[in-house]
């Protein structure tokens, strides 16, 4: 009894060992998040590090492991006040007053990165009919996906699909015809996005339907960061409501994340809201926050939803957005509809 008794907390005491181990190497890595691709991809599981943290610490205290105690402890210290800030920061998300419900337009949006080898074609349909959103941005389409989803993009005013697979596929509908359409160009790692302005009998806002490079390599961690600074860029020279929804893969919690929020100026949807990851769907340990929805001045949200998984590895986002009545708007003088010259990979539909 006595052997298996030590056999027992040799056990427990190696595990925690391990434990914070991993915790320091990871706790080390994300510090050094901008030395390297590798040690970026650190930076997004705080919740992880705090969780484990939380219980190896009182364990290795316990078994005698007073450094490695107090090592946990110093790695809970760092990750738990970045979780904080996320967690209690300023949100974007109000209750509507009566004021605001008379005052403002509404926007009801669905953001999903669709898993370009799913055949959920019907699970999507199914969806959108049932949540009736304004605008949809989806994100890894293929032509298969474009071809499965026509009876739904029937029911659009205006769809646009724009290349083909993981890198490149991303398509935008919306119940209203846009004033103004700007999609990704021929080289699509530039600017993988797709904007359009809409006229909501009123106030105009811009859309932004964005899919950011894979950063599990140095090449796509490389341009995932360039497309970063280069959509906060833009965003930043808008003077105009405007929502910016899609798969970034970047968490809030990346210093990547960091230099777009000081270049585009624009508030988190997700700021001071309980934990919703949105990838993946088949992992709870693994789940983290890269489908993300950014918005500007004069557009505030009313819900903003982590919904139930349909057939892909990313959770869809729903989010209704009210729009103040009093804007400056993006475009004065008769409703058009601007239709720029696509590359041959892209289609668009009245």
């Amino acid at each position: 009894m006595t052997s298996l008794r030590r056999r027992d907390n040799s056990v427990v005491r190696g595990l925690v060992g391990i434990t914070v181990v991993v915790l320091i190497f990871a706790s080390v890595a994300t510090l050094g998040a901008r030395l390297n691709w590798f040690l970026d991809l650190f930076s997004h599981f705080r919740w992880q590090y705090v969780l484990a943290a939380a219980i190896a610490t009182p364990l290795a205290w316990l078994c005698e492991m007073r450094a490695l105690a107090l090592a946990c402890a110093a790695t809970l210290l760092l990750h738990l006040p970045v979780l904080c800030i996320q967690r209690f920061g300023d949100s974007s998300t109000t209750a509507p007053t009566r004021q605001d419900l008379a005052g403002a337009h509404s926007l009801r949006v669905v953001s999903f990165n669709v898993f370009y080898s799913s055949r959920a074609y019907a699970s999507l349909i199914a969806y959108v009919e049932r949540t009736s959103p304004d605008v949809v941005c989806l994100y890894e389409t293929t032509s298969d996906w474009k071809k499965q989803l026509a009876p739904l993009t029937e029911k659009f005013a205006f769809s646009l699909f724009s290349g083909d697979g993981p890198h490149t596929g991303l398509a935008c509908m919306s119940r209203s015809a846009p004033l103004r359409v700007v999609p990704p160009p021929a080289d699509v790692t530039r600017a993988p996005w797709l904007r359009f302005e809409l006229d909501l009998g009123g106030p105009h806002v811009t859309v932004y339907g964005v899919h950011l490079a894979y950063p599990v390599a140095p090449t796509g961690a490389a341009s995932r960061n360039r497309q970063l600074l280069a959509l906060g860029r833009e965003l930043g020279t808008l003077d105009s409501p405007t929502i910016v929804v899609g798969d970034f893969n970047v968490s809030p919690y990346s210093p990547y994340n960091d230099d777009f929020d000081a270049a585009a100026k624009l508030r988190d949807c997700s700021r001071g809201r309980p934990l919703e990851p949105t990838w993946p769907t088949w992992f709870a340990p693994l789940w983290i926050q890269i489908d993300r929805c950014f918005i500007s001045p004069g557009v505030s949200v009313a819900r903003y939803q982590v919904d139930t998984a349909i057939g892909s590895d990313h959770y869809p986002l729903l989010m209704d957005f009210r729009i103040e009545r009093a804007n400056r708007t993006l475009a004065d003088g008769p409703r058009s509809i601007e239709r720029p010259r696509l590359p041959a990979t892209q289609g668009i539909s009245p």
